[in-house]
């Protein structure tokens, strides 16, 4: 081909079209690379972000009504809290769950034969509440044992029975005579 033929075929309008579509397309592919797609990637990325954030905002919608649920019935409940401090103490208090053991068992009859302190945790936990364990060795009769662990139950610092092993009394000259063993756990925080 002579030079003129091909300088004819280059210079050309289809040819000019042509390469002026080809460019085109590849520098709109480039843009399209490098403008575009970061700004459709943000708006996907925020749109999930937004996604997560309305879940977030409902979690501590609920948890803030929550709070106000809580909030109004301490509110209603403010004249009876002090019944709390006194069902579980801030310490130990040892002497008073003795004092309260023994005033009960006078009242029914309970004959302390031994009482000893198990467990008493000083060290102060905040996550948890810790007891004090009592344990009671004595004799009743059974209709006194059951008044006995009524009234336990009826008090004001909160007293669990954990074991009652009950045995006849083989020393008592009565008959109807028990022999008990009992382990009672007072609460405090």
């Amino acid at each position: 081909m002579e030079k003129s033929n091909l300088t004819k075929i280059i210079f050309s309008k289809k040819t000019s079209d042509y390469t002026f579509a080809v460019l085109f397309l590849l520098i709109f592919s480039i843009f399209i690379v490098f403008a575009i797609r970061p700004s459709l990637t943000t708006a996907a990325s925020l749109k999930k972000e937004e996604k997560d954030l309305l879940k977030i905002d409902a979690l501590y919608e609920n948890k803030i009504m929550d709070i106000a649920l809580v909030q109004s019935q301490i509110e209603e409940n403010r004249d009876s809290l002090f019944l709390l401090n006194d069902a579980v103490s801030e310490y130990p208090q040892v002497n008073k769950m003795i004092e309260d053991v023994k005033k009960i068992a006078d009242e029914n009859d309970l004959f302390i034969k031994k009482a000893s302190i198990a467990d008493v945790n000083l060290l102060k936990n905040q996550k948890s509440i810790d007891k004090i364990s009592m344990i009671v060795e004595g004799s009743i009769n059974f209709d006194n044992l059951v008044k006995f662990t009524d009234a336990l139950k009826s008090q004001r610092r909160l007293k669990t029975v954990d074991k009652m092993i009950i045995n006849r009394d083989i020393e008592s000259t009565e008959s109807s005579q028990l022999k008990v063993v009992m382990t009672i756990n007072g609460y405090y925080l």
